[in-house]
């Protein structure tokens, strides 16, 4: 049997796009992001490695900020913030929460002028649990 080249690139593509939506499991698992506020800024929270990911998206002046709150009985706050402008590499701020099925945090995105200016384009709350679910 003959293989056309047309048909082998086609199923070569098909493959390929497969893999691509696919992606990988546990890392997908692992990561909640807010979507609501996508054209201004992106705010993630990946479990693996208890990592929040922060990324500035509009040259306006202003930092985008998550601001936390781990659910693990440890009462700790923070927030990570995106200083170096937009659509530089994304901030990564690397935390070690407590493990445990019922342990999460809730996290907030937003931006600011400066560490101390008013809060704007505020996202929802999400969750992001500590323990992949």
């Amino acid at each position: 049997m003959r293989i056309r080249p047309l048909s082998a690139v086609a199923a070569l593509t098909i493959a390929a796009a497969g893999t691509l939506l696919a992606g990988t499991p546990a890392s997908a698992a692992s990561k909640t992001c807010a979507v609501d506020q996508g054209s201004v800024y992106d705010v993630c929270f990946d479990a693996d490695g208890d990592k929040f990911i922060v990324n500035d998206l509009r040259k306006d002046g202003m930092r985008a900020v998550v601001k936390w709150k781990a659910m693990d009985g440890s009462g700790r706050v923070g927030q990570c913030a995106d200083t170096d402008g937009a659509f530089n590499a994304a901030k990564v701020c690397d935390y070690d929460f407590k493990e445990g099925p019922q342990n999460y945090v809730l996290f907030t995105g937003f931006i600011q002028d400066g560490p101390r200016g008013a809060a704007q384009f505020i996202s929802y709350t999400y969750t992001g649990y500590i323990s992949a679910k």
